[in-house]
């Protein structure tokens, strides 16, 4: 039987942008757009108290810079590496790493990291997915 773990690390589960400028319907053709390689990652197996890295690449298909403001990992198991925060130009790409760390308990994970930029639409869910394993567990006789 499998069973999705989470890892309830997130206190808070709002999204706070109020900070960056998103252009109103009229300056939506003059925005940044994101457009990532990938939004989803398959780790397949994972061995229990492992750590990996998952990279994400962005394009800016938009007209005008993007900015990365927030990067928000949905579980204390994921941590966001140090993201570039300087505006990414027009037609050009960046990596984001987020680094998952797998615990010592043998389970099925799907978590995800909530990017918020200053493109439209202004945030993405970069998410993936693990099984972990690891030894079985004595039996007791």
């Amino acid at each position: 039987m499998a069973s999705f773990w989470g890892c309830s690390g997130r206190t808070d589960a709002t999204v706070d942008a109020s900070f960056i400028h998103i252009p109103g319907a009229q300056g939506d053709g003059q925005a940044p757009k994101m457009q990532w390689n990938t939004t989803r990652v398959d780790l397949g197996m994972v061995a229990a108290g492992e750590t990996r890295e998952l990279i994400y690449t962005v394009t800016n298909a938009g007209d005008s810079p993007m900015i990365m403001t927030q990067v928000l990992p949905s579980c204390g198991c994921t941590v966001a590496k140090d993201w570039d925060t300087t505006p990414l130009p027009v037609g050009q790409s960046r990596d984001l790493t987020l680094e998952f760390a797998s615990g010592d308990q043998t389970r099925t994970v799907e978590e995800f990291a909530t990017v918020v930029t200053n493109a439209i639409p202004a945030t993405v869910e970069l998410t993936f997915t693990a099984q972990v394993i690891g030894p079985d567990p004595m039996i007791a006789p």
